[in-house]
């Protein structure tokens, strides 16, 4: 089973160097987002782009999911500290999300697809969740040996994610590198 990231150590998920390598307004940008859309956070660890997407959705929802109740009390607390109020967190199992089916326009995936077990059913599920044209952003480690992240042999490829996602029903519409260890897919739901 893949590990998955430790909570003990969530503030690197707010580094400086996280916010250097991984500019939220950059990742945010390529994002098909509307002000009115809600979205869904998944495996959103302590927030970090969960607020950013927040502010650029005024008048919609983000829905900040985790399977760790360390990661949501991270969240809650930035939520309070920053003053958003179009955030709701909650708390997921492995393969179950709390979300109604045909119920966020958006879905975003940071670094947590590689942590998952069967994935192709979690990607399926995300895709009921999707409202019909629902889009599906994903963002992994290239496959390769790094100090940083995962080991090796649990990143996906591009070429991975891209059947992956389209097992579970996806059309890939954008793929670009971020940096030298991370890259970005955005998908449609079909």
């Amino acid at each position: 089973m893949p590990h998955k990231f430790e909570p003990a150590h969530k503030e690197r998920l707010l580094s400086q160097e996280r916010k250097r390598l991984l500019d939220p307004e950059r990742v945010i940008a390529l994002l098909p987002m509307e002000p009115r859309h809600s979205i869904a956070d998944i495996g959103c660890g302590p927030g970090f782009f969960t607020l950013p997407i927040a502010r650029h959705i005024p008048t919609g929802r983000v829905y900040a999911i985790d399977i760790q109740e360390e990661m949501l009390e991270a969240v809650r607390a930035r939520i309070a500290e920053e003053d958003v109020k179009n955030v709701e967190v909650r708390l997921s199992g492995e393969m179950e999300l709390p979300l109604e089916n045909e119920s966020v326009d958006g879905a975003f995936l940071a670094f947590v697809l590689h942590e998952t077990e069967d994935k192709v059913a979690f990607l399926k599920r995300i895709a009921k969740a999707l409202k019909p044209g629902g889009w599906l952003a994903v963002i992994e480690w290239y496959k390769k040996e790094m100090e940083e992240g995962p080991p090796a042999y649990e990143r996906l490829s591009e070429a991975q994610v891209q059947r992956l996602a389209k097992k579970a029903g996806f059309v890939q519409t954008r793929k670009l590198p971020l940096n030298e260890m991370h890259y970005f897919i955005l998908f449609k739901k079909a």
